[in-house]
């Protein structure tokens, strides 16, 4: 700000001096020196009174949806309805914090002379998992003489999100027909009058959609609508996000469970199983298991925001979430923590003939006495347990890539 200042007393100072060399000198020569000064003046002005008068500035993404480690190409489109050489500009990006301490701030000197609109483009180079939001665009902008500059902020906000890079599984240990076994899917068909074979008491979880109304409404209590059996694979996959589950771990690890997590889902999308998601963070997020392209973009996007920030136990969360899973769904738990409190609900689950599958995610590459005597326990308790290694190598050991 000083600098500014001091340069407007510059040019003003300049147009006296030339005025009082001109009233004392006299001639033609002094005279000319005072009204080019005063031209020199007129400019000074309109430069700064104009320099973001009917200034528009537009960011593009050239996606809003991309995968681990890709780049994305970032459009800053300048455009003004003046003509005229104001001089030129300095436009700076601020990046988002997850990317601060990684990369500079893009900055770009621009001369747009006699150009209404002005185009330049920057590259972001591979940006890790998450969910980024560009906010500020910073223009400075000056004479050519150096007599000022001012600066404006405009406010642009820009979201993208960046998907957990995953493996082309070749194969699942519980991918096959017994995936999940044979499921009432009367929510799927509830559409279907045909598939209509009677009614049954309303139970916890039914789908409003699968009310019958009718017949509620005889005084007896709410009855649903029961249809005809179907045998389809669904499976929830419940991701551990607590923060004291990650404390004293290598930061990738929990990136590797969400990468592992991101590979199980790729592998029922495409082989068409049913899939759901669960976790809570700082929200509750549960997401029931469907089949569809939206459903896929929908999953991943969670993938895409999810942190290890979870304050509650996760042993609390799979027992209370389990509850409102149908019968007949796989619960896979990806985690790499167990637990005496996680393992007694495991076991009651499986007890109550629910399919459980345990992911424990390992940044050593052997496993710990504990550890193994825990995945022991639940082994026995018809629990399938698969410890994970971080290294790229134990892939195959779920289905290879």
């Amino acid at each position: 700000m000083r600098q500014q200042r001091w340069g407007k007393l510059k040019a003003i100072a300049l147009v006296l001096i030339t005025y009082v060399f001109a009233k004392f000198q006299g001639g033609f020569s002094s005279w000319f020196l005072f009204y080019s000064s005063l031209v020199f003046l007129l400019y000074e002005i309109v430069a700064y009174v104009l320099m973001f008068t009917k200034l528009e500035v537009e960011r593009e993404l050239d996606r809003n949806r991309l995968q681990d480690g890709e780049d994305v190409i970032v459009t800053i489109r300048l455009r003004r309805r003046v003509w005229f050489p104001l001089g030129w500009n300095m436009v700076m990006e601020p990046l988002p914090a997850r990317l601060a301490g990684v990369y500079e701030p893009h900055r770009q000197l621009i001369f747009p002379w006699f150009k209404r609109e002005v185009e330049f483009r920057y590259v972001i180079p591979n940006v890790p998992r998450g969910y980024y939001r560009l906010d500020e665009c910073v223009v400075s902008g000056g004479d050519f003489f150096g007599f000022f500059e001012r600066r404006k902020v405009y406010s642009i906000s820009q979201e993208f999100l960046v998907y957990p890079k995953y493996k082309e599984l070749t194969h699942w240990a519980l991918g096959d027909g017994s995936f999940s076994g044979t499921v009432h899917v009367s929510h799927r068909r509830s559409d279907d009058v045909a598939a209509v074979r009677g009614v049954r008491d309303y139970h916890r979880g039914d789908r409003l959609s699968q009310i019958h109304w009718r017949a509620s409404a005889r005084g007896t209590g709410l009855k649903t609508k029961e249809f005809e059996h179907q045998a389809m694979n669904q499976a929830v996959f419940f991701l551990d996000v607590e923060k004291a589950s990650y404390q004293g771990k290598p930061v990738h690890l929990f990136e590797t469970a969400v990468k592992l997590a991101a590979s199980l889902i790729a592998y029922a999308n495409r082989n068409q199983y049913h899939y759901g998601l669960v976790y809570k963070q700082a929200e509750r997020i549960s997401i029931p298991p469907g089949l569809s392209h939206a459903h896929f973009l929908r999953v991943f996007d969670q993938l895409a925001r999810v942190a290890p920030e979870g304050q509650e136990l996760f042993a609390k969360i799979v027992g209370r979430e389990a509850l409102e899973q149908p019968q007949g769904v796989t619960l896979i738990i990806i985690t790499p923590h167990v637990e005496k409190t996680l393992i007694s609900r495991l076991v009651t689950l499986a007890q109550k003939g629910r399919r459980v599958q345990l992911f424990l995610m390992q940044n050593e590459s052997t496993i710990s006495h504990e550890q193994k005597q825990a995945l022991q326990l639940l082994g026995a308790n018809k629990v399938t347990c698969t410890s994970i290694h971080m290294d790229d190598q134990e892939w195959k050991r779920i289905g290879g890539a």
